[in-house]
């Protein structure tokens, strides 16, 4: 009997990339204000949709560049000097052992360095739980939901689940249950603005993490 899928994020679904992206930000800063924001400060004015240099600027009257600072992002936010910050949710091994006996999992991620994310995944453990792993570059910023389809079938029957509107707009194209996870960079004011249409809103669920997953009933 073939196993239903589930289709699964990466960065803030099954690691926290919490750590890895303030540490950038202070690294970027000037000397003198590295400084201002705690790591959970910065931290809610990400899940609040607001561009960490936007702020800077607007507080310390500053002239930081948003376009060269997200570039450089771009450029070395997946260098393993910074991967390293990545942390494991407490629950992801435990939740992704309990899921591989009765799904097959492949992980969805969107990442523009591809043998980082494998030597990554390879090193925190997560790699052997994964039928597939499908690597969406960010260039271009195709649906997640043509990757996947490029790779296998999907059912009503199979689930999406991930912490942007990136991964909820993939689950819905392929008609999969879709889940949302509040364990990321999102919260749910953002269902709101992206998803306005009641219908598309009403197919996505809200859950805390992935550990929910392995309670719920998919029949």
């Amino acid at each position: 009997m073939m196993k239903n899928k589930i289709f699964m994020d990466y960065d803030g679904t099954i690691v926290s990339n919490q750590k890895r992206l303030f540490r950038f930000f202070i690294d970027y800063l000037p000397k003198d204000y590295k400084n201002i924001l705690t790591e959970e400060e910065f931290w809610c004015i990400k899940v609040l949709g607001i561009h960490e240099i936007e702020w800077v600027n607007n507080v310390f009257n500053l002239g930081i560049d948003k376009y060269a600072f997200d570039k450089c992002k771009a450029k070395k936010i997946e260098e393993m000097n910074y991967l390293k910050y990545n942390q494991l949710f407490t629950y992801s091994i435990p939740v992704l052992e309990r899921l591989q006996l009765e799904y097959d999992l492949f992980l969805v991620t969107r990442r523009s360095n591809s043998s980082n994310l494998i030597r990554e995944i390879q090193e925190n453990g997560v790699i052997k739980y994964f039928k597939e792993i499908i690597i969406v570059p960010h260039k271009g910023y195709d649906c997640k939901s043509t990757h996947v389809l490029g790779k296998c079938e999907v059912s009503a029957d199979d689930i999406f689940v991930g912490d942007t509107e990136d991964d909820l707009r993939a689950g819905l194209k392929l008609g999969a249950n879709t889940y949302f996870v509040k364990s990321g960079i999102r919260r749910e004011w953002m269902l709101k603005k992206c998803f306005p249409e009641h219908e598309s809103l009403s197919r996505i669920h809200v859950i805390d993490n992935i550990g929910q997953l392995s309670s719920l009933d998919f029949e």
